[in-house]
């Protein structure tokens, strides 16, 4: 009798005490879940909304002007004077670095696209978008996100948002998504552990939960935080260090994240020709350096440097022509500005030049042996040599306006034009105004009209 009621009772608080406890477990589990899950939809909202606002920017850049369909039997897509009905490097560049899939429609139909038909291994092109994406965006402009959203086949996380052109009208649709079941993958990898341990401990995992949880929602609010400066633009924001460290999904994530601000970076700072800096990283660089200036007295000083007569190598040899004769001299210019500051593409065939922790009559020696070298550069363009001078105008950086140093180093530059090309003007009361090059060593160059390059 005490026996089998002893043994009731013991069940019964085994019960009393277990089931409690798997139902907190259970709870536990579910809550997070829902909670890592709702969190990771909002980052991966924000992540592909970021790189579809980042693909427009780039788009526009890469390829000034309106959309514009050509074509009566096959159809090609024009943006401005740019045929990109087969830009696929375009798109497949984001899908490498982003791991996002990403497809233009013009109207509802699909033209470019990292996506392929699973029956054909085709690319996805020439199909349709979803009915309700063609009445939120076609019709009604909205942005939308949506979580489940069937592409060729498959759910994805999408984000759709229309495509204008310069007047307004919109013309298609940007899709850029990442599947749900690489997502959900993510998920059920990172609670596996929990669901395990918490079935053999359920009082220990509890409170291993709550910590870890922690943990993890620190790591995400460092990635979204991170992730929100680089779609401010902040392109130098660094992410946590306990972030990149982590050898789970989390990790993968940010080290993703980094690898994506690095590559954007690179896009939208470095001149895709020459491999400078572009002017949106040169006037970020300058504006440092002359902050330097002003808190420290650093001294620097700044040049901007024109290929003469280049519009002529143009039209002589053609712009393949002039695009060789602008990586080299581009190369000429990184070798010699390493040590000394930076070179950027200015626009077209023009280069500013910054040199930090110098003095004017010490960047002039540098810039000597640059104009030599450049002189000196053989550019082969098939069996056809073709040699070029540059004209430069420095300037010190004596004042904090970077707008007036620039223009009066133009100003230099056009005084060199105006004066026969191939020099270096500058300004420093204690050396000469300006110094010509040997013009036995120029070569035969084309008369033009000064500025005319």
């Amino acid at each position: 009798m005490h026996s089998k009621t002893k043994g009731k009772i013991g069940q019964k608080l085994r019960i009393i005490n277990i089931v409690p406890l798997l139902i907190f477990g259970f709870i536990s589990v579910m809550l997070c879940y829902y909670y890592f899950t709702k969190t990771m939809q909002t980052e991966i909202k924000n992540e592909l909304r970021y790189v579809a606002y980042s693909v427009q920017e780039l788009l526009d850049a890469t390829y000034p002007g309106d959309y514009e369909l050509h074509g009566e039997n096959t159809y090609q897509l024009y943006k401005g004077e740019n045929d990109i009905t087969y830009a696929y490097d375009f798109v497949d560049h984001f899908k490498q670095n982003t791991g996002l899939d990403v497809t233009l429609f013009y109207q509802d139909t699909r033209i470019l696209s990292t996506l392929y038909d699973t029956s054909t291994g085709n690319r996805a092109v020439g199909t349709a978008a979803p009915q309700l994406v063609q009445e939120q965006v076609l019709q009604k402009g909205d942005s939308t996100f949506y979580t489940g959203v069937l592409v060729n086949n498959a759910k994805f996380f999408a984000f759709y948002t229309p495509l204008r052109n310069a007047d307004g009208t919109i013309v298609g649709i940007l899709f850029v998504g990442k599947p749900n079941a690489d997502v959900d993958a993510a998920v059920q990898r990172s609670l596996y552990p929990f669901i395990l341990i918490t079935a053999l401990f359920i009082i220990v995992i509890s409170i291993f939960i709550l910590l870890y949880t922690n943990r993890l929602a620190g790591s995400l609010m460092h990635i979204r935080n991170f992730l929100a400066d680089i779609s401010k633009g902040n392109l130098t924001a660094e992410l946590e260090q306990e972030v990149t460290v982590r050898h789970d999904e989390f990790g993968d994530i940010g080290r993703s994240a980094v690898s994506m601000q690095s590559s954007l970076r690179a896009m939208i700072e470095q001149d895709p020709l020459t491999g400078l800096a572009n002017r949106r990283a040169a006037d970020r660089r300058l504006k440092q350096i002359v902050r330097k200036y002003e808190e420290e007295g650093i001294p620097f000083c700044i040049a901007i440097g024109d290929i003469d007569f280049f519009k002529k190598v143009n039209d002589t040899y053609g712009h393949d022509a002039g695009d060789l004769i602008l990586k080299n001299v581009s190369d000429k210019l990184r070798e010699h500005m390493r040590s000394y500051g930076f070179a950027a593409r200015w626009g077209g065939e023009e280069f500013l030049l910054v040199f930090d922790h110098s003095k004017v009559s010490e960047a002039h020696v540098i810039l000597e042996k640059l104009m030599k070298s450049v002189r000196a550069l053989d550019s082969y363009y098939g069996e056809q040599l073709i040699k070029v001078t540059m004209t430069i105008g420095l300037t010190a950086g004596d004042t904090t306006d970077t707008d007036a140093l620039i223009n009066r180093a133009d100003e230099n530059l056009y005084d060199g034009k105006m004066q026969g090309r191939n020099r270096i003007i500058w300004q420093e009361p204690s050396i000469p105004e300006e110094i010509i090059l040997d013009e036995s060593e120029i070569g035969d160059l084309i008369p033009e009209k000064p500025r005319d390059n």
